[in-house]
């Protein structure tokens, strides 16, 4: 069978309205993923909308030639050269109050979760993403951080993530919980091992009054800030206290008379204002500090990074996501530094790159999961190396090249533990998945034999 008729085979299996050629208005907002260098163009999207639909459709492109991904909301930059399966149809959601347990819908926003959370369970929270644009399966699979990582730890750990429904390599529809090794694998094990539909979530109690936001500081006071921001990281706080640290560039500050970039440090406290304000105290009476934190819910939290998803597809991105325990004044000063050289050799590459250090981030795990971060690992030092996406050769490589030696210019040393989310194909799999590894790759085995899912792990 040919590729055209294997993809005409495709679309006979498939409602016409679950089929989007590259013709189609909705062909762009279906394929397009973050890195513009991932995108393979596929000369088809399909859009299944029912579990029924999906498995059809796997059975059939598992046993093809055809080459083909899986994508939720494009954080992932998941792409194929044939069949794209956009995972967007699958936005159930429903609220069980007696059970205290959310199921939800692999493909939509974390945004829409919180939504429908919140009108369906006003006074309750889940242990979702941070950024309201990316989809409910690519957190899981790759772990998942959230606001309330530092007390529930991961998104996919088992007193969040109880079970999965999951389409199998066959075309087999089953809750993962009926196959341990399999729920096991959706615990940050980086997808490739089957394509979940919808995930059952616990949901708790919890306050909807919460202090967050930036607070700015002038560049210029970096070393006060990375002083007082090791002493505040070594005085270990309550575990709904969590912050980032990145910077901003002045022509994205105009609206407040900024002559210089900015530093940022995104507050966030759920036990209240008072609380927050104490907690914060230090970065709060920095002098030229800007205050625009405000009380808020859950969803009023994550709206403020809404504005993530406007940068989809206008950049080449490379990730270092840098997973620690401790974290000096030395560190942050030499990472911000290491941005700011970057700006003097070439701005069209420092305008793209993100430096961002999430503290408090995270819990060591209360049982086993595919991603074993290491015991007391809390910290993130993210870095988004980037490049428009018409940049040379050369800007591409820079970029690449500040993302592979992230660790060793900012830490002098390669072995640093990684995220699962944020991995790239340059990074040893031993510094995300550890001990753990063989497993995966043996798993691998027994749910893609035939090594046809994407995916970080190969067997």
């Amino acid at each position: 069978m040919s590729i055209d008729q294997d993809l005409s085979h495709v679309q006979s299996l498939l409602d016409p309205s679950e089929v989007i050629p590259p013709t189609s208005p909705l062909y762009g907002p279906n394929a397009q993923g973050w890195a513009v260098q991932k995108d393979l163009h596929p000369r088809l999207v399909a859009v299944p909308t029912s579990p029924e639909s999906l498995a059809r459709l796997i059975a059939h492109l598992y046993k093809s030639h055809l080459h083909f991904g899986i994508r939720g909301q494009g954080f992932l930059s998941a792409s194929a050269k044939d069949v794209l399966v956009s995972m967007t149809a699958f936005d159930e959601f429903h609220f069980d109050p007696h059970a205290e347990v959310a199921t939800v819908g692999a493909g939509q926003t974390w945004g829409a979760v919180y939504r429908k959370l919140k009108e369906a369970a006003p006074s309750y929270a889940i242990v979702g993403a941070r950024t309201p644009a990316i989809s409910v399966g690519g957190t899981v699979v790759t772990g998942g951080l959230s606001w309330l990582s530092a007390e529930y730890g991961c998104i996919s750990d088992p007193e969040n993530m109880l079970d999965a429904q999951v389409v199998k390599s066959d075309g087999s529809v089953v809750w993962a919980s009926t196959e341990p090794d399999l729920l096991w694998t959706m615990r940050g094990g980086g997808g490739g091992f089957g394509v979940a539909t919808k995930f059952l979530f616990r949901v708790r109690p919890y306050p909807q009054a919460i202090w967050a936001g930036p607070i700015l500081l002038p560049r210029q006071q970096l070393p006060t800030v990375a002083t007082r921001l090791e002493a505040f990281l070594a005085s270990n706080p309550d575990p709904r206290v969590s912050m980032f640290l990145y910077i901003i560039r002045k022509n994205l500050l105009e609206t407040i008379g900024a002559f210089q970039d900015m530093l940022v440090v995104h507050a966030y406290d759920a036990n209240g204002e008072e609380h927050g304000r104490e907690a914060f105290k230090w970065a709060l009476d920095i002098p030229g500090a800007v205050d625009q934190t405000g009380v808020t819910d859950m969803e009023g939290v994550t709206k403020l990074q809404q504005n993530v998803d406007k940068s989809k597809g206008t950049m080449r991105q490379y990730w270092a996501p840098l997973f620690l325990k401790t974290l000096s004044a030395a560190t942050i000063t030499r990472a911000i530094e290491l941005v700011d050289e970057l700006a003097k050799q070439d701005s069209a590459v420092s305008d793209c790159t993100y430096l961002i250090f999430e503290l408090f981030a995270l819990c060591d795990a209360k049982g086993s999961c595919a991603w074993p971060r290491p015991p007391g690992a809390k910290h993130v030092i993210l870095i988004g190396a980037g490049c428009p996406a018409n940049a040379s050769a050369g800007q591409e490589e820079m970029a690449r090249n500040l993302a592979e030696d992230a660790s060793e210019r900012i830490l002098g040393s390669r072995t640093v533990n990684l995220l699962a989310n944020g991995g790239e194909e340059f990074h040893d799999p031993v510094m995300i998945w550890g001990e753990n590894l063989d497993r995966l790759r043996q798993l691998k085995k027994v749910y893609d034999p035939n090594g046809r899912f994407q995916g970080p792990i190969r067997a």
